[in-house]
């Protein structure tokens, strides 16, 4: 069952509030990092901290592109994998682990430059686009394959899913999930928590 019947102006600003505190709180979790840090591989299998910023963040960056500004280009495409020296393609679902496991950033500070930009652009355009586009059917009249244990799937298991629910499940669910992983990765190199 969807989150509400319909958008309002109070699920907005639940919404935009509850991606601003992820967001900072993705902020805090970087602020700190070395290249080192970020690019450090436990062991095989454990995925080093730049898989999950890169996957979560470009995530949200595609995600708010097509779905909140009207399909436009995602940040990414303005150069930023040039100024990162990401060592692979963005991962998105479904990059098999051999490839994940080679995710390293070459700057670590442009990374911060590239996050900042992404999460100032979807903050502003949850709080600013018009509320009729939270009540767009996101795919169309075509439902996708969205694959077993996808939360979006098991938030809306059936009928037209629409931008609020991408709303709730690729921009929020998603970062919430990722942040989980990171605070895990800074444990393993020594560092603290982010809450």
């Amino acid at each position: 069952m969807p989150v509400a019947l319909a958008p309002t102006e109070a699920w907005r600003a639940s919404i935009t509030a509850r991606m601003t505190a992820v967001n900072d709180m993705l902020d805090v979790a970087v602020a700190d990092l070395t290249l080192d840090q970020v690019n450090h591989v436990e062991r095989d299998g454990v995925l080093p901290i730049a898989f999950s910023l890169i996957h979560v963040v470009a995530s949200q960056d595609r995600s708010a592109s097509r779905y909140l500004a009207d399909g436009a280009r995602p940040l990414w495409d303005e150069g930023w994998g040039a100024k990162v020296k990401l060592s692979i393609a963005v991962p998105f679902r479904g990059t098999p682990m051999s490839d994940a496991m080679k995710t390293r950033f070459g700057d670590v500070d442009a990374w911060r430059g590239y996050q900042s930009a992404v999460f100032g652009r979807t903050e502003h355009l949850l709080a600013n686009v018009p509320l009729e586009v939270f009540s767009r059917e996101a795919f169309g009249n075509e439902r996708p394959d969205l694959g077993r244990n996808s939360f979006l799937a098991l938030f809306v298991p059936s009928g037209p899913i629409r931008v609020m629910e991408i709303c709730e499940a690729y921009l929020f669910q998603h970062a919430c999930r990722h942040l989980g992983e990171i605070e895990h990765g800074r444990a393993l190199i020594g560092l603290g928590g982010v809450s």
